[in-house]
């Protein structure tokens, strides 16, 4: 009896032990630094900008995107600027601060690329994923390789002059999951009266 009553207890203690180290290695774990959180790109709510911030930005993308459309007359100044303007919060995004994006232009240039989760909508619904995006040596790069692209693979057409055939072109083929992303363009474009730019590089030419 008393045999059995020794082998049981020390059963009961070996039990004990190895849930206790278990329970301190668990914990080790959980208290560990984490690693660094992959930031999120967003394209609405949550950063205020001022008006001036808003008219330093918008003059920051024109001057580029008028240049570049009076030396190849591919995508209108004021369709640059919307998109530039809705993907990156007026400049506030980490991808712009962090890789000189602000169109979230995925893949990679000439060998970079930076590391974000971003929201896309599929099925109509709003889901997380991790992505990677262009990381550009200047905002003057990423509009000129902006232009090429858009160009290239969903507008099609040169020396298109209307934005709102433009983004219509931009939402039917692709370009965004958003289906409403040609509408808030439109609105930005009006609202901010960015058409004067597309004059501007017409006029100036």
């Amino acid at each position: 009896m008393w045999k059995k009553i020794g082998w049981t207890s020390l059963l009961l203690l070996v039990t004990v032990i190895v849930i206790g180290a278990g329970l301190t290695i668990r914990h080790q774990r959980n208290t560990a630094t984490p690693k660094r959180a992959i930031p999120e790109v967003t394209q609405t709510g949550g950063v205020h900008v001022t008006i001036k911030q808003k008219d330093v930005f918008i003059r920051s993308i024109a001057v580029p995107a008028v240049r570049n459309f009076q030396r190849n007359r591919q995508i209108l100044p004021s369709v640059v600027i919307a998109q530039a303007a809705l993907e990156s919060q007026f400049g506030t995004s980490d991808l712009y601060s962090d890789a000189h994006n602000p169109f979230g232009v995925k893949g990679t240039y000439q060998g970079q690329s930076v590391t974000f989760y971003t929201r896309e909508v599929e099925n109509g619904k709003s889901v997380r994923v991790l992505a990677q995006f262009r990381k550009y040596p200047s905002v003057a790069a990423a509009i000129t390789d902006h232009n090429r692209l858009v160009h290239r693979k969903f507008v099609r057409r040169t020396n298109l002059l209307s934005y709102r055939t433009t983004t219509r072109l931009l939402q039917e083929n692709g370009y965004a999951t958003d289906p409403h992303y040609a509408a808030k363009l439109n609105r930005l474009i009006v609202k901010y009266h960015l058409g004067k730019y597309d004059l501007k590089a017409l006029n100036d030419d």
